[in-house]
């Protein structure tokens, strides 16, 4: 419960800061002076005031003063009756210093007018602002004489603040030695009283003012006296230009310092002077919970970050957090800390947190509230908007909030306004510019707005409109990459939205245009998930149709997981329910995912009758975009056994089909990289790695991160085979990291075996060891047959330069085992390994029948490793 007559307790950040400075708990402090951390703490907090004897051994232990330390000024009015020694008290409200009446001045006659209804300040204050309030103070004491610094930013956001904590800067006492005068307006200020005041501490008396006929003239009277003074005056809460204007009484050697919520107030007063005052950052907003609430802060640090999430860094709701919870900590009970806690989840809770205006601020600010809350500073500008602008502003709240920002587009159709209403809101700073024609809401204005929505009955309606916007907006923009990415957070909400008003087609349509764009990007997680709520509903409506492409889809997410057999068993499902409906072309497009899954775990019989079907079909349906992508699942089937003219005859095709059709995401997605593996295949890596570098810029274009971090593995293996390590090293761990970040298993594989490889040439044994367990372990989940084979060959070679040939002997067995008969270059690879391993242990003629049957057959398919092996032969057989 707030206590009339009582302050805030004001803490000391100076003392905190020089605590953590030397990196001391406390209780290390606690135990140096002789006292107990609980005193500590509350010196700290600001609820006690150090004796003079603690004082000495605070500065003493930290090196400072104690006016640099805080210690001399006035704390909250609490007896702290555990306090030792007994020396140490507490300053009472009543007994609060005044701030002193005269400063330094050219005539030592004339007294400085401080204006007694400065607000004082508070060291939470500025928590976070102390770069902020220099450059306030640099520009008010070099800028040029008469201009005013215009802060400007959201409601709550700590403009008063800096304003009261930049009248206490001694250096700004000391170069507006005159005095300063403060000026609280806000909606409906009452200028007349204002400008009496002012008059009165300039020296004017009641009957001069009295005999003054307007406000007009009381200006001009305020002008004359001022004349030559040095004067800092400042307007706080701006509402209107022509009340700041009818307040720039001052003379030559005066300045001005405004704060208003508006943008468009502050940069019409002001050119070069104006500064918009942010949000407290993450870390910021910690210290300042940190400095209210330390011990639940401390406790809590999840549920604390959770709550800076939620309000956005707004300092005011900060505080207001950080007083609440403190209050509900003294009681000692952690029920009631976790109670308050879960409370604060709720918006609307921390909408309607308050805190009493003390008398010093209702007396600066009379057009304020007595209890201060988010919902009452931001009702202030709600009340002063027309029907219209306020029905948009409610309504804009079914938009994401900051971080998140939505377009103009989608902002006029959800509100059904004029953009001038958009307009409105930019100026009011309630809606914030982010680029062209896109806009923020402010977690905390959000979170207003919406209540106000919600009461009105209105965010049904908003809602059926976002989603219908929605579907349209995925359907004709499918392959806009660019755009989806912009929109992502406006077009979940609209999924989620459209399950919970049963807009059950809607819903559908949705997610069978987002999918291919979350494969584009990786997000196969949330893909999986809409997939899946997409099917009940096609299911429900016994749509067999759609449940075909369904089915599709969420075979290729799964696939593209490393989840195979998974991924068969749904396309298996999709192709007999197409072949059902003779839908050729979905049993075209099914029959292709079958059969990069068959070549995928080794299955290149399989493979190929599924591909060539495949093809077949599509040739016969004309369908030019599902045979370039046949073509390209071909190419590394005949690949894999060996047939590189035909590979890369299907490569060709299927290029010039997909270049025809300006298919991009097709070209970048595999053919030039098959291509590129192609040439690598045959030795010719500087024709591969130009393949790898153009499929790489594309894949770049439409930010294809799947087909980025493939083409990255392949540029590195390129890369290495020309003897550039270092550079392979650096397209690898690339690769890695975005394959990683998407969750792509088979490609994180891949990777892991790439940089093993790259480490063994670099003779980092055992650096290769961890990268290939680590790559065949994931190889083995994910079932990739051909990713398990090469990472036992690189593991096998790595146990041979370790001379560990039992281990050696293993994996090439292990190869053998598990390599189908088709693929020709593992078979080759595996026998090859052998060879070397016999002819360690002395038996040389089978390492040279071995050899020799590996160099016939590699020279055969004109593989690129037959000169590897015929220089290997040559060295056995001196």
């Amino acid at each position: 419960m707030e206590h009339r007559g009582k302050m805030e307790p004001q803490p000391r950040l100076k003392l905190t800061e020089a605590r953590r400075a030397r990196a001391l708990s406390q209780q290390d402090v606690a135990e140096r002076l002789g006292t107990t951390h609980v005193n500590v703490s509350r010196w700290e907090r600001g609820i006690t005031t150090p004796s003079p004897y603690f004082c000495r051994k605070l500065c003493r232990l930290f090196g400072k003063t104690s006016q640099e330390l805080e210690l001399v000024r006035a704390s909250f009015p609490v007896t702290d009756a555990n306090e030792s020694p007994p020396e140490d008290h507490v300053v009472r409200a009543d007994h609060v210093p005044t701030m002193p009446s005269t400063f330094p001045t050219r005539e030592p006659d004339v007294q400085a007018a401080i204006d007694p209804v400065i607000p004082a300040a508070s060291g939470a204050q500025l928590v976070g602002r102390e770069e902020v309030l220099a450059r306030i103070r640099n520009m008010v004491c070099t800028g040029h004489q008469g201009e005013m610094i215009a802060l400007h930013g959201l409601p709550g956001i700590g403009k008063t603040s800096l304003a009261q904590a930049l009248a206490h800067v001694h250096t700004i006492r000391a170069r507006f030695c005159d005095g300063i005068l403060w000026a609280a307006l806000g909606p409906h200020p009452d200028m007349t009283g204002l400008l009496n005041r002012w008059g009165e501490l300039l020296g004017l008396s009641a009957t001069q003012l009295s005999s003054l006929d307007g406000n007009d003239a009381r200006a001009r009277a305020l002008h004359n006296v001022i004349g030559t003074r040095s004067l800092l005056l400042i307007i706080d809460d701006v509402w209107r230009v022509e009340d700041v204007l009818a307040l720039k009484v001052g003379g030559p050697h005066c300045a001005y310092v405004m704060t208003t919520r508006f943008p468009e107030i502050a940069t019409s007063v002001s050119v070069d002077g104006v500064i918009h005052v942010d949000e407290l950052g993450e870390q910021e907003s910690m210290v300042l919970l940190q400095v209210l609430a330390p011990q639940v802060i401390e406790r809590e640090p999840e549920k604390a970050n959770e709550l800076i999430q939620a309000v956005g860094g707004l300092p005011l709701a900060l505080t207001l957090i950080g007083n609440y919870v403190r209050k509900q900590a003294e009681s000692g009970q952690p029920r009631r800390i976790t109670e308050a806690l879960q409370r604060l989840e709720s918006a609307k809770e921390r909408l309607h947190l308050s805190v009493s205006t003390d008398a010093d601020k209702a007396q600066a600010q009379p057009n304020r509230h007595s209890h201060q809350s988010l919902q009452s500073v931001i009702a202030m500008t709600d009340q002063q908007f027309d029907e219209p602008t306020r029905a948009a502003f409610y309504t804009l709240s079914i938009l994401p909030s900051k971080p998140e920002s939505f377009s103009e587009e989608v902002a006029l159709a959800v509100t059904s306004c004029q953009v001038e209403v958009l307009d409105t809101l930019v100026d009011s700073g309630i809606l914030e510019s982010h680029g062209t024609n896109r806009y923020t809401l402010h977690q905390t204005i959000r979170d207003y707005a919406y209540d106000r929505l919600l009461v009105t009955s209105g965010a049904d309606a908003a809602y059926h409109t976002l989603v219908t916007y929605v579907v349209s907006l995925l359907e004709s923009q499918s392959n806009s990459y660019d755009i989806l990415e912009q929109e992502r957070a406006v077009i979940a909400i609209a999924l989620k939205q459209a399950d919970a008003l049963n807009m059950q087609s809607e819903l559908v349509r949705a997610v069978i245009a987002f999918v291919p764009y979350c494969q584009v990007r990786g997000y196969y997680a949330q893909a999986e998930q809409y997939l899946l709520r997409a099917e009940q509903v096609a299911t429900r409506l016994n749509n067999q149709s759609v449940l075909t492409t369904i089915y599709l889809s969420m075979g290729q997410i799964l696939q593209q997981q490393g989840k195979f057999n998974q991924a068969e068993a749904i396309f298996q499902q999709g192709i007999a329910l197409a072949r059902q409906f003779h839908d050729l072309e979905q049993v075209s497009a099914f029959l292709r995912d079958l059969g990069s899954i068959a070549w995928k775990v080794g299955n290149y019989a399989q493979a190929e009758a599924y591909l060539e079907e495949g093809l077949d079909i599509a040739r016969k349906c004309n369908d030019k975009k599902l045979m370039g992508s046949l073509l390209k699942e071909l190419g590394p089937v005949s690949s894999l056994r060996g047939k590189y003219s035909q590979a890369e005859a299907y490569f060709q095709e299927g290029l010039q089909i997909v270049l025809q059709l300006e298919d991009y995401e097709q070209t970048a997605v595999t053919l030039l990289m098959n291509l590129g593996v192609t040439a690598g295949q045959q030795g010719n890596h500087s024709k591969a790695a130009q393949y790898f570098r153009e499929g790489l810029e594309l894949a770049r274009q439409i930010g294809h991160s799947q087909r980025i971090s493939a083409l990255l593995a392949n540029l590195g293996a390129s890369e290495m085979e020309l003897g550039h390590y270092v550079q392979a090293e650096i397209y690898f761990q690339e690769g890695l990291t975005v394959a990683r970040r998407i969750g792509h298993r088979e490609w994180i594989s891949i990777l892991l075996l790439n940089l093993g490889q790259t480490a063994v040439v670099q003779r980092q044994l055992q650096l290769a060891e961890n990268y290939l367990n680590e790559a065949l372990t994931l190889a083995r989940q994910i079932g990739r047959t051909q990713v398990i084979a090469k990472a036992l060959y690189e593991y096998g070679n790595v146990q041979l330069e370790q001379q560990c040939l039992a281990k050696a002997q293993l994996a090439f067995g292990e190869m053998i085992s598990i390599v189908p008969t088709e693929d020709q270059e593992l078979n080759i690879l595996a026998r090859y390994g052998l060879a070397r391993v016999a002819a360690i242990q002395g038996r040389m003629s089978e390492a040279y029948r071995l050899g020799t049957q590996c160099e016939q057959e590699l020279e055969a398919m004109g593989h690129g490793s037959a000169v590897e092996v015929t220089l290997w032969l040559q060295s056995v057989m001196k």
